[in-house]
C-alpha cells in the first residue's frame, strides 16, 4: 500500500501544480478572444459607416435630401 500512496500523492501534487497553470492559460486566452472581438466589432462598426457615407454620396443629388425633413428621415432610416 505504500507504492500506490507515494503515486496517488505524485498525481496529486501534479494536479495541484498544473491547476494555476491551466487557469491563467485560460484567462490569457479569453482576453485575447474577447480583444479580438472587440476589434471584430470596431472593424465592422467602420465598414457600416463608410458604406453609410458612400450612399449619402451617391444620393446627395437626390431632390428628397434636399430639405431637412427628406435628409432627417434618411438618416434616421438607415439609407
Amino acid at each position: 500500500m505504500f507504492v500506490f500512496g507515494k503515486i496517488k500523492t505524485y498525481i496529486i501534487a501534479t494536479l495541484a501544480l498544473a491547476l494555476p497553470i491551466l487557469y491563467a492559460m485560460g484567462r490569457f486566452r479569453g482576453a485575447a478572444n474577447e480583444k479580438n472581438k472587440v476589434l471584430e466589432d470596431d472593424l465592422q462598426a467602420a465598414h457600416k459607416t463608410t458604406n453609410f457615407y458612400k450612399a449619402m454620396a451617391e444620393d446627395a443629388k437626390d431632390p428628397t435630401l434636399s430639405t431637412r425633413d427628406g435628409f432627417l428621415d434618411r438618416v434616421r432610416n438607415g439609407l
